[in-house]
């Protein structure tokens, strides 16, 4: 209430001591009367007749004091949005000196998380309406919780856009968006909620797709973890033989069959295990993998199996 008093004192203050012409002395009287009757209306808790009597003081002779008393008696009265725009105001007052867009910011930061936030996208010179107020692109208007109605006025068939906004929300809409289709307009900024669809040249159509199946070098490590596991199955028997005889008759020919037939044991099983681990990683590669369906015939992988003296050898051909 101090701050109260001081801005109306300084108010009446301003309009008794400033030089002015006849001709705008019943202006500055009509700002005095109006601001009076605020400050009476305020003490009385009349907060909404409080704050239209600042309003038209403030019309008459703009000055802060006048707007910073309008807030306050707007957030008063519950038009919580209402007294957060009058803020705004003064921030934007030419006549507003330092500690008076102090005393606004410090006002609507309070506000601030109680409201919804509309950022209107677009020039100043396109006017919108938000609700029943209008407003120009680049305003941030804020708004209380619930849903708002942006309208792009001027403009004959121009669209509207609706948004559910809760506290502490903020939305950006795009004037451009809003007006009739085949009018010219710039469009939105990239990345915004209202952001206009990016637009690219038109790609050939890919056609139908299926699975590409399974493919040479899979159907290759199978058949090669078939061939190594068979060969540790042949190696591990020559071994069982191997340290039979020499347990019947050690000799040296035995004994180095045995770490021999017992090594290619070994190296069989390792051959099998890694083939068979990079044969399933190719085989989900491929069972996920899509070709065009009017490429996916012709001729299917071939593998075949050539006999070898020991152990086999796998040949695969196909396309892939």
């Amino acid at each position: 209430m101090r701050r109260f008093r001081r801005l109306g004192c300084a108010l009446l203050l301003a309009l008794a001591v400033a030089p002015v012409a006849n001709a705008d002395k019943g202006g500055k009287d009509d700002a005095r009367r109006f601001f009076n009757a605020g400050q009476k209306a305020f003490k009385e808790k009349r907060f909404v007749e409080a704050a239209k009597a600042f309003e038209e003081a403030f019309r008459l002779k703009p000055h802060p004091f006048a707007l910073i008393n309008a807030g306050d008696a707007w957030e008063k009265s519950g038009d919580v949005a209402l007294a957060a725009r009058t803020f705004q105001r003064v921030m934007k007052l030419e006549q507003s000196e330092e500690q008076d867009r102090a005393d606004a910011t410090e006002r609507l930061s309070k506000l601030t998380p109680k409201l919804a936030i509309i950022e209107l996208q677009g020039e100043a010179s396109q006017r919108a309406r938000v609700d029943q107020d209008e407003f120009v692109g680049g305003d941030r208007v804020y708004v209380a919780p619930g849903e708002h109605v942006v309208t792009l006025l001027d403009v004959d068939g121009a669209k509207e856009r609706k948004l559910e906004l809760a506290a502490g929300a903020s939305r950006t809409v795009a004037l451009a968006s809003l007006l009739p289709k085949g009018d010219s307009a710039e469009p939105a900024t990239p990345g915004g909620p209202e952001a206009a669809p990016e637009t690219s040249e038109p790609t050939a159509d890919p056609g139908p797709t299926k699975k590409g199946g399974v493919r040479a070098p899979t159907w290759i490590m199978f058949g090669l973890t078939a061939v190594a596991a068979g060969g540790a199955v042949y190696f591990g028997l020559a071994v069982n033989d191997a340290e039979k005889k020499y347990d019947e008759n050690p000799n040296r020919d035995d004994y180095d069959r045995f770490n021999q037939n017992k090594l290619y044991t070994n190296i069989a099983i390792g051959v099998a295990g890694v083939s068979a681990g990079v044969g399933t990683f190719l085989l989900i590669k491929d069972l996920s993998r899509k070709v065009p369906a009017d490429k996916s015939s012709g001729t299917a992988p071939r593998v075949g199996f050539s006999p070898l003296p020991g152990g086999g050898f796998v040949a695969g051909a196909g396309r892939f």
